[in-house]
C-alpha cells in the first residue's frame, strides 16, 4: 500500500490528473479501500481482544469517556502504514548503507552497546528520511536575513537542516559520538512535531541491535533502489550481504 500510494503519486506528476485512465482510478480506489479496510479490521480486533501493542492503545484510548470515532480511527491507521512504516524502514536501510559506508562507525558501535541510543540519533540526522514540509506563515517575520510576509507559503527541507555546517560541524560525517545528533529536525519541530518518534527510536533501537546482534558481518552490496519521490527519501530496496 505505501509503495503503491508513492507510485501513484509519481505517476500522476508525470503524466497530469487529467491523462489518468479510468483503470488507473479504479485501482487506486480499490487499494486505498482495501488499506482502510483492513485497518477497521484490525482495530476491531484489538478492541475486542486488546493486546500490549500500540494498535491496542489506539483503539481503547477514550476522551471526555468517549472511544476515538471511526474517523480518527482511520487517521491514525494512515499514520501508522505510512508515517509509522515508510519513515522508519528507510531510516533502517539507509542505515545499513552508512554502516557500510563508515566502518569506523560501526565497530565502534559493535565495541559499545552503549553508543546506540545517540547512533539512533545520528543515523536518523544522516538519513534524513522526509525531505521537506511546506507552511504557512500566520505573521509577518524575518528567518535568516531573508523577509517572509503573512501568508506567504514556507518550505522547510529537513535534510538541509540536518546538514547545516552552523549546527553540525563536519555535517557530512557519519560521527556516532556526535554530542548534539539528537538536536535533528527529522521529526520537525514545535506544534507539528512528529508524535511518534518516541516510538520510531524505540523501533529502530530494537532493530540495529537484533541485526547486529545476528548478522555483525551485514554489508550493503552497493545495490539499491530509489522510489520516484521528492517528498521522503524511499528506498524501495537495498540489497545486503549477510556475511553468514
Amino acid at each position: 500500500w505505501m509503495h503503491f500510494l508513492e507510485n501513484s503519486q509519481y505517476q500522476a506528476q508525470q503524466e497530469g490528473l487529467g491523462n489518468v485512465t479510468p483503470e488507473q482510478m479504479m485501482a487506486f480506489m480499490s487499494e486505498i479501500q482495501a488499506m482502510f479496510d483492513y485497518g477497521r479490521h484490525m482495530l476491531a480486533k484489538r478492541r475486542e481482544n486488546p493486546q500490549n501493542d500500540l494498535l491496542s492503545a489506539i483503539a481503547n484510548v477514550e476522551i471526555d469517556g468517549k472511544p476515538l470515532s471511526p474517523e480518527f480511527l482511520d487517521g491514525s491507521w494512515l499514520l501508522i502504514v505510512f508515517a509509522g512504516n515508510d519513515t522508519t524502514r528507510n531510516s533502517l536501510s539507509g542505515t545499513m548503507r552508512l554502516l557500510t559506508e563508515f566502518a569506523d562507525q560501526k565497530a565502534k558501535l559493535m565495541a559499545n552497546e552503549e553508543l546506540f541510543p545517540n547512533f539512533v540519533h545520528e543515523s536518523i540526522r544522516m538519513v534524513s528520511p522526509v525531505t521537506y514540509m511546506r507552511r504557512t506563515a500566520t505573521t509577518e517575520t524575518e528567518l535568516g536575513g531573508q523577509p517572509i510576509a503573512e501568508g506567504d507559503k514556507v518550505v522547510m527541507y529537513y535534510a538541509a537542516a540536518n546538514r547545516d555546517p552552523a549546527k553540525f560541524p563536519n555535517p557530512n560525517q557519519y560521527d556516532i559520538t556526535r554530542e548534539n545528533a539528537k538536536e535533528h529536525l527529522s521529526f520537525g519541530h514545535g506544534p507539528h512535531v512528529c508524535l511518534g518518534q518516541r516510538v520510531a527510536n524505540m523501533q529502530l533501537d530494537s532493530a540495529y541491535r537484533n541485526i547486529l546482534r545476528r548478522f555483525p558481518d551485514i554489508k550493503w552490496t552497493g545495490e539499491q533502489t530509489l522510489a520516484p519521490s521528492n517528498f521522503v527519501h524511499a528506498i524501495s530496496s537495498l540489497m545486503v550481504d549477510l556475511g553468514t
